[in-house]
């Protein structure tokens, strides 16, 4: 939320992988220890779908990495803007 650091960022980034057989389910959280700031932390989800990956993110906000959380707006960004904030981060 804005005004508010949040607190998943402050714990170091992992990658789950539960997916099985053809159905993909991988979620990377990248906090404070690759992003340099507890602003946010960025989060990518790997589903079969799209819809997939929206159902999984509002899941993480209300049951999962952020519950509890105070969470304002969440901002989709892709795949190659996600490498380059992390890369700009790396090399701050």
């Amino acid at each position: 939320m804005n005004g508010h650091r949040n607190r998943e960022s402050f714990g170091e980034s992992y990658r789950w992988d539960f997916s099985e057989g053809p159905d993909a389910r991988i979620i990377e959280v990248y906090n404070s220890d690759v992003t340099g700031t507890n602003d946010y932390c960025l989060i990518a989800i790997t589903r079969n779908t799209e819809e997939e990956c929206e159902e999984e993110l509002d899941g993480q906000i209300s049951d999962g990495i952020f519950e509890n959380a105070r969470i304002d707006n969440p901002i989709e960004i892709s795949l190659e803007e996600l490498n380059e904030m992390i890369k700009q981060e790396k090399t701050a």
